[in-house]
């Protein structure tokens, strides 16, 4: 199974996505998980971390819009799954979920303006609950992947190098 991983929010949702990447890893050691980041600082990070084998950077921020369609073009029909880290509930990272075009597209139904940002592009949801921390709705939405259901939650990933930690 080929599976990615939309972390376009930033690093810190990117970190908390690391817990359910863990589980994946664990549950699909067979699968090829990459991410789809456009912050170096994501970039840099998800490159650290063993359970994804490549990570695809785009500066789409500061990149016109055509040659942004064009990156994710690239990448389109080449993953069975593709995930939103929660959360990410802008129009913009759900057309590019769709546009991925793989036949599992997961995210979150959001409590507050889902419709405005076109949840409905993701066509395997979990449901927003104010009450759960984003570490887990991140689990929730690979549950979709796996199949499993998920009681214990690792930690969070923060691999250091020596050269780090001077």
């Amino acid at each position: 199974m080929r599976i990615l991983v939309n972390a376009l929010s930033g690093i810190g949702d990117a970190l908390m996505f690391t817990p359910a990447l863990r589980l994946l890893r664990n549950s699909l050691p067979e699968a090829n998980i990459e991410a789809m980041v456009m912050y170096k600082g994501v970039k840099d990070f998800y490159e650290r971390i063993p359970q994804i084998d490549k990570v695809h950077y785009y500066d789409f921020l500061n990149s016109n819009p055509l040659s942004a369609l064009k990156f994710v073009l690239s990448l389109r029909g080449k993953f069975d799954a593709s995930i939103n880290v929660y959360p990410s509930n802008r129009k913009e990272y759900n057309i590019i979920n769709r546009i991925i075009g793989a036949d599992k597209r997961v995210g979150v139904r959001y409590l507050r303006k889902d419709n405005v940002n076109w949840g409905f592009l993701n066509n395997f949801t979990i449901m927003e609950n104010d009450s759960l921390h984003n570490v887990e709705e991140n689990v929730k939405l690979i549950e979709l992947i796996t199949g499993e259901s998920y009681s214990d939650i690792p930690g969070l990933l923060f691999p250091l190098y020596e050269e780090d930690r001077a």
